[in-house]
């Protein structure tokens, strides 16, 4: 199984706009980490490439997951991004991605984000690169009737701080 993490730092300081090293797969899972610097320390058992992440080095089909905090909100061509990443990923792999929402402070707060992203805003784009979208939202009440729990998962997506969707590629 291969997984692909995009984004997930390369600097131990935060000095001169790095970001902290902060991977969500630890280094001794079969990972490769994908920014756009190499870092500035030494890990030996991590697989580091530099390289654009909407232009990624990979064959078509060769990867089972792909995982992206923080990134897409910075990216030129969101779309393009998604694109790649359907594109390398395998049929039944999944990329997660996880971008400020829209009425979150972050969203706003780094001059370095090009775009700022709502839940219907994620959702188109990810079908238009061709994948299909899920989006991380809290199990409510089943007791309470379907369309009642429908829209408060909805309203629950739009207050949320921090929107978290996976793509299917099938």
């Amino acid at each position: 199984m291969v997984r692909l993490e995009i984004g997930p730092g390369y600097s131990r300081s935060l000095s001169s706009r790095c970001y902290r090293f902060n991977p969500r797969y630890h280094p001794d899972y079969d990972v490769v980490y994908l920014d756009l610097r190499a870092p500035d320390f030494r890990c030996e058992r991590c697989s580091w490439i530099v390289a654009d992440a909407q232009r990624l080095p990979f064959r078509s089909c060769s990867v089972d997951e792909i995982y992206a905090a923080h990134v897409i909100e910075h990216l030129e061509d969101p779309l393009q991004f998604l694109k790649e990443c359907a594109r390398v990923l395998r049929r039944g792999g999944t990329v997660t991605i996880e971008t400020p929402n829209f009425l979150s402070r972050n969203a706003y707060a780094d001059p370095d984000h090009r775009h700022v992203f709502d839940f219907v805003t994620l959702m188109k784009l990810f079908r238009r690169a061709g994948l299909v979208p899920h989006f991380a939202s809290p199990n409510i009440g089943s007791l309470l009737p379907r369309w009642l729990r429908r829209f408060l998962k909805l309203f629950l997506l739009i207050l949320a701080d921090t929107l978290v969707v996976v793509g299917e590629k099938v």
